[in-house]
């Protein structure tokens, strides 16, 4: 008698057993999408071919309204956003918030009707001593403004550099504008834009004690679960030279979870920085050959990782100069070839002697 249970090949039971406990892993991995987040857009001028770095023609900004439109993007209000970042709400898988800044009249009188005929909600973000001044909204406009689906945000009393502010004068640039916005606009103000994008651990807590909701800098990258509310990035999308496949890509940079920050973010201890550290979470999902570590300052770094811990390291020493630097790290996923990107600033100890901010 043939032994027909001997006879069969016995590497295929084998073979079977040993790919049963890699199926579900298998399946979670095919079957699990990337978190979802939000990019918040920033723009300033329209129009204002004096200022090619930060203007933007309408010809431009509504070619970028009638992408988000025809690509499926939901265009979320800054309401929404901190629904996000506090609350835990759900957000669509692409979502963007539309932000300005400033408050200048070419704002008002060039993006607001094109943002009315898309019907998308957005943010204004007015320092309160140039409302009404040449060159800006008035109180009516932005009463207006509001009307047509506008948030009217804080950006201070007089758009200075806050950290060379001392204390007093920061409550007084920020608690004090707030109060003077919702006086006469007649409502609470809860979200804040950090003039110039500067920002350290005193800025931070001066703006928190004026108790905003969001607090957004100019930091690119984007909002994901676990997004600090004083620290929202944003990207910038100005300048003349922009085209409309650089505005796709900057709707295609995810948050990069990124933790065991050195130096933390704020004011350094000196002007030499003896060495860079940061940790990525779940490295197994970034591709090692594809770890970018930059410094503004310096440029990209020859910085090492770790792929088992997710350290990312440079040894120095470097000798800044700058008054204000931003460490960005960036890795590419595996899962889709998109970078995913984390930014932060960190600023020197020390007074500023800059130009301060004047209207134009």
């Amino acid at each position: 008698m043939t032994n027909t249970a001997s006879s069969r090949p016995r590497t295929s039971r084998t073979s079977f057993r040993l790919c049963l406990p890699l199926i579900p892993v298998l399946i979670l991995f095919l079957a699990a999408p990337a978190p979802a987040y939000v990019t918040v857009l920033l723009y300033h001028r329209f129009d204002e071919d004096r200022y090619p770095t930060t203007t933007t023609s309408t010809s431009q900004f509504e070619k970028h309204l009638s992408y988000l439109k025809a690509n499926g993007y939901a265009v979320m209000s800054m309401d929404d956003l901190a629904g996000y970042v506090q609350g835990g709400r759900e957000v669509p898988e692409k979502a963007v918030v539309i932000t300005i800044d400033d408050g200048f009249i070419s704002e008002y009188e060039r993006a607001v009707p094109l943002l009315r005929k898309y019907g998308y909600p957005f943010t204004i973000f007015v320092f309160t001593n140039g409302i009404g001044a040449k060159g800006y909204v008035s109180w009516e406009q932005l009463k207006v403004l509001e009307a047509w689906g506008g948030t009217v945000g804080c950006h201070t009393h007089t758009h200075p550099r806050l950290i060379n502010l001392r204390v007093d004068q920061m409550e007084q640039e920020t608690m004090g504008s707030r109060r003077i916005l919702e006086k006469n606009l007649g409502h609470p103000v809860r979200y804040f834009a950090y003039p110039f994008g500067q920002y350290d651990e005193r800025v931070r807590a001066a703006v928190k004690k004026a108790g905003f909701r969001l607090m957004l800098s100019s930091d690119p990258g984007s909002v994901g679960r676990g997004t600090e509310f004083d620290r929202i990035p944003r990207q910038a999308v100005v300048g003349a030279q922009m085209s409309l496949k650089d505005f796709a890509e900057k709707l295609r940079v995810p948050p990069l979870v990124v933790t065991d920050r050195l130096p933390s973010v704020g004011t350094l201890p000196s002007g030499t920085l003896k060495e860079i550290s940061l940790t990525i979470r779940d490295p197994h999902l970034y591709d090692p050959s594809q770890i970018n570590l930059f410094l503004s300052e310096k440029g990209r770094l020859d910085a090492r990782f770790d792929r088992n811990t997710g350290v990312v390291s440079f040894t120095g020493p470097l000798h800044l100069t700058r008054k204000t630097n931003r460490i960005i790290i960036s890795a590419r996923r595996k899962s889709d070839g998109l970078f995913a990107l984390d930014s932060y600033l960190i600023v020197l100890p020390g007074t500023w002697e800059g130009m301060k901010y004047t209207m134009r």
